[in-house]
């Protein structure tokens, strides 16, 4: 079973860190860990079980969902009935999620279970999770392909007079009609001067002629994320048009040409940047080069220069280089990437010619 596999890897990382155990709060790990798929709850990984903490809307749910654990029903105070029915054994080291437990909530956990030696961790299971199996990848594929495919059927509603907001409104349907769950977040549509804002949202503004549309959106399937973006210019192009276009699409390529196993975030970061600041634009590139996609949409690892770790095959991350010039716009291609061992396969089908409409 899938589920028991993962969780039979955290418990090898938690004795690497001396740890008996571990609180996990996060609902996105614990979906990763358990596979289920409600608002609340939690989960305990002790040496030799784990008990998942849950309330009674999710009672049933809990029957088909949760295979891998004895499920308590526990009403909303998890800790609390954690410290009645005495499940963490006295003098056990026990990790928590430092990244996704709030301070008062820490405080409740000590002042429970005082005899319990609670330990910060953080990203044991976010990295473990980076490294994606085949179904994972299959998901993240379909999503991927309805994502292309809508791409393809928004294609007649991109010209002038086109509202941002209009054509963000119909990626959303088209996704739904086309076997997603949803949206993997929500669109940025960016047109002429607003494209210059790496994560606009969608406005009442009209497409005008001249106008560079930065459209980055995504589909959700079986709650993996895709996450596209694609440029498309309204009306004849310009030389600076042309110029803006080309420099990002080549750094993109070279990019994904440098990523594969054993290549470390930092450097793609690098090849991208590279081209970019050579043309005399390295001002106008103001974010990272990526990031992993999964179960959420911006994941481990970091595409960036921070990052100097080696990048793991079956890794699937995004290689997304954009130029941003104030009160003009912005050009950014984005694909998302399947790591391996010799190489880098961007996932998406959907061209990056320079689309005019």
């Amino acid at each position: 079973m899938i589920f028991n596999d993962r969780v039979s890897k955290v418990k090898q990382e938690l004795s690497n860190n001396k740890l008996d155990g571990l609180y996990i709060t996060n609902l996105t790990n614990i979906k990763y860990l358990t596979g289920f798929t409600g608002s609340a709850g939690s989960l305990l990984i002790l040496e030799n079980e784990q008990h998942f903490f849950t309330d009674g809307r999710y009672t049933e749910q809990c029957k088909e969902q949760i295979k891998n654990c004895t499920v308590n029903i526990a009403g909303s105070g998890h800790d609390v009935y954690i410290a009645k029915n005495n499940i963490i054994p006295v003098d056990t080291a026990i990790g928590f999620e430092g990244n996704h437990m709030t301070v008062s909530q820490y405080e409740n956990l000590k002042n429970l279970m005082p005899k319990t030696k609670w330990t910060k961790i953080s990203g044991i299971i976010e990295k473990i999770a980076a490294v994606k199996d085949m179904l994972e990848i299959e998901s993240l594929q379909t999503a991927i392909d309805i994502t292309d495919e809508v791409f393809l059927k928004i294609i007649p509603e991109l010209k002038e007079g086109a509202k941002e907001k209009e054509i963000a409104a119909k990626i959303s349907y088209l996704f739904k009609m086309n076997g997603a769950e949803g949206d993997s977040y929500e669109s940025i549509i960016g047109s002429g001067w607003l494209g210059a804002l790496p994560h606009a949202r969608p406005t009442d503004k009209k497409f005008e002629k001249g106008d560079f549309v930065v459209m980055d959106f995504g589909a959700l399937y079986n709650g993996y994320h895709a996450d596209m973006t694609r440029t498309i210019l309204i009306g004849p192009p310009t030389d600076k048009h042309k110029e803006i276009y080309n420099i990002v699409l080549e750094s993109q390529l070279a990019g994904i040409k440098c990523a594969k196993a054993g290549v470390t975030g930092a450097e793609v970061d690098n090849a991208c940047r590279d081209i970019i600041s050579r043309a005399g634009y390295g001002d106008k590139f103001i974010h990272s080069t990526g990031h992993g996609i999964g179960l959420e949409v911006h994941t481990y690892p970091s595409i960036s220069k921070m990052n100097s770790k080696p990048l793991l095959e079956n890794y699937v991350v995004t290689v997304e280089p954009g130029i941003y010039i104030e009160g003009w716009g912005g050009v950014r291609i984005e694909d998302d990437c399947w790591i391996q061992s010799e190489k880098c396969v961007p996932m998406n089908k959907s061209t990056k010619e320079m689309l005019i409409f």
